[in-house]
């Protein structure tokens, strides 16, 4: 099997659960037992694991992968995929999710609904299929990559106040940066194509979907070996309003002041420190100044049969002699 040929089910049925009790939205105690007791009665050999902190996730996921643990399933929001995915990244084991938290993009995504054991069903007689990651720095991202006031906005929003609200929170939050966020003076480089812009806001989508209302990257596609660059420009809160007008209606690629790029590498430098988030959370320290695709890096499990505009056919997949897989985590 090459490293993008699809296969349904598992022959070894054994996983990890990974579950993140502080996620918004967690499934009631029975309900995720419902899932443990289908899994058992269908031969399923399995452990919990509960995560306590920031990081904990990837250390998990990273010791199950090196235990050659064919499964690890997330309960969790994006935030706990994204940590996930960290830990499995150029390994064989597959990341499945039993939806939690705020958005659930990737589980909207793939066609995974809230129910555990709906979700679990799905899982595990689902399909295995090879996914490219987006890859900031040292640390990865399954769904996107945001640059300015996007990221200001969520990094604004605490985890508290996510759990109390939800997606409002980031409303309020979006509507208190608005007023005051100005554009920054950048040089931009596309593959090495370089230009020179004044950017609110730059985002790169590996998936479409954008905090559950619109699409940013609505071309996105998560297996092609390419991330969509979507640039936002202007000064500061009339072209804010505007382009947000334009993307709630989908117009937004067509606006003279939205660039927007399909790119194996983004690099950029700016004269003062920008916030980034990644897959809705915010990067703690300075801004990496380049981000670039890591083509067939993770395996993930969607319904089996799933047909998405998301996933290329396979004469729009990289070949494997263009896969970079980066190295496999020991542990």
């Amino acid at each position: 099997m090459t490293a993008t040929s699809p296969s349904i089910g598992f022959e070894r049925k054994e996983a990890v659960l990974i579950i993140n009790p502080a996620a918004h939205n967690m499934p009631a105690l029975k309900r995720r037992r419902e899932a443990e007791e289908w899994l058992r009665e269908t031969g399923w050999r399995f452990r919990w694991e509960q995560t306590t902190g920031t990081g904990q996730a990837t250390r998990i996921a990273a010791r199950a992968a090196a235990e050659g643990v064919p499964l690890v399933l997330a309960c969790g929001g994006d935030g706990t995929l994204n940590e996930v995915a960290n830990g499995l990244a150029g390994t064989e084991t597959a990341l499945g999710t039993l939806p939690a938290g705020t958005s659930n993009i990737w589980a909207r995504e793939a066609g995974i609904g809230r129910k555990p054991l709906e979700a679990a069903r799905l899982m595990a007689m689902g399909e295995r299929r090879c996914i490219d990651l987006g890859k900031a720095g040292d640390r990865y991202f399954m769904l996107f990559a945001g640059i300015g006031v996007d990221a200001q906005i969520t990094r604004n929003v605490s985890l508290d106040m996510k759990r109390r609200v939800g997606a409002a929170a980031y409303g309020v939050a979006a509507f208190r940066e608005a007023l005051r966020w100005r554009s920054r003076p950048m040089t931009v480089r596309l593959d090495g194509v370089e230009r020179r812009l004044d950017v609110l806001m730059a985002f790169v989508g590996n998936t479409r979907l954008y905090a559950g209302l619109t699409r940013i990257t609505p071309n996105a596609v998560v297996d092609d070996g390419l991330l969509d660059v979507c640039i936002y420009q202007g000064a500061g809160r009339l072209d804010l309003a505007m382009h947000t007008a334009r993307t709630l209606m989908q117009s937004h690629n067509k606006a003279t002041k939205v660039l927007v790029q399909r790119v194996k590498r983004l690099e950029f430098d700016c004269d003062e420190p920008l916030p980034m988030q990644l897959d809705g959370d915010p990067v703690s320290d300075d801004c990496p100044r380049e981000i670039e695709v890591a083509p067939g890096a993770l395996w993930v499990v969607v319904p089996a049969g799933l047909r998405t505009g998301l996933f290329a056919g396979p004469e729009r997949r990289p070949q494997e002699a263009e896969l970079s897989l980066p190295q496999r985590q020991t542990g």
